[in-house]
């Protein structure tokens, strides 16, 4: 590719990177630029996110926020993309190795981009190989053996590890087939109620133990660790599942749900819809990545 068109294309990843909250809010005509610059000045002064300032203030609502943080995801993304795509560009694709291009991720202006962690924030993340067998969602995977960066799935992880799981949760499941201990346990989590964070813990995001889970319910991601940990005392290998963080096209927010691989392919446990479902049979959802506790896959097309 000649130097002006890889010019061209490195001025669009540049243009797409900087779409911030802030700045897209004011394209879109939610916020003026006088009412962004106090409220930066709130921010500065007090460590709060943007968005909470702006809804504090009445400017904004949480599913404007919500929809603005998205779109900002899908600017940096089309920014990644086209990284990828002027690395591949300087040299012979025919030779060219996944693992020796670099992705950039700074997503870093809200929570909620913590939470659905699009990229993982302040990290260069070295793509492994590609992974077409296991399409979600109809989607390419690109794999990652390191996980580091998603701290929260991490501490997560690690108190697994450390706290000894309520086994009279799973004793009634302990002699049924692989198949059936997975509907069973996607049955019983999916009976606990259902509460957004800030009204249960009094933060934005916060992800619970299944202890916690238990005793005050939880939201997305929490019936979906729970899951996990009830399938994983069961004796289910953790790289038959992974905790997969989507995007909901009906309601237009990210969610979380587990998947299991089973014989009959990939199944979807959801708290959103009652049984089990083969990925395959639904079409709600596109996923942003997957994890569990040997990598993770970017989720691309």
């Amino acid at each position: 590719m000649n130097k002006s068109k890889t010019g061209i294309f490195s001025g669009l990843a540049s243009r797409f990177e900087r779409n911030r909250l802030g700045e897209l809010l004011v394209q879109r005509g939610r916020v003026s630029t006088t009412q962004l610059h106090d409220a930066l000045k709130v921010q500065k002064g007090s460590g709060q996110t943007l968005g909470h300032i702006l809804e504090a203030q009445g400017l904004v609502t949480r599913t404007q926020i919500r929809t603005t943080l998205f779109e900002q995801a899908a600017y940096r993304t089309v920014a990644t993309c086209l990284t990828l795509f002027i690395g591949f560009s300087s040299f012979n694709v025919g030779t060219a190795k996944a693992s020796s291009l670099k992705p950039r991720s700074q997503y870093s202006e809200s929570s909620m981009i913590q939470k659905v962690a699009y990229q993982p924030q302040g990290q260069n993340i070295r793509p492994q190989k590609a992974m077409p067998s296991n399409k979600l969602f109809g989607t390419r995977e690109i794999a990652s053996k390191d996980i580091s960066a998603f701290t929260k799935w991490t501490d997560i992880l690690s108190k697994l590890d450390r706290v000894a799981f309520d086994t009279s949760k799973t004793a009634q499941f302990q002699n049924m087939g692989f198949n059936a201990k997975v509907n069973a346990v996607n049955n019983y989590v999916n009976q606990v109620r259902y509460i957004e964070d800030k009204n249960n813990f009094g933060k934005s995001d916060y992800w619970a133990m299944p202890a916690e889970f238990f005793a005050r319910g939880g939201d997305c991601e929490d019936f979906a660790i729970a899951k996990y940990a009830m399938l994983k005392q069961l004796g289910v290998p953790e790289d038959k599942m992974r905790l997969a963080i989507v995007q909901d096209k009906i309601k237009n927010i990210p969610h979380a749900v587990l998947i299991v691989y089973t014989n009959d392919g990939p199944m979807l446990l959801d708290n959103q819809i009652k049984r089990t479902s083969q990925v395959a049979s639904v079409n709600r959802y596109k996923p942003i990545y997957s994890i569990n506790a040997s990598g993770w896959w970017r989720h691309l097309g």
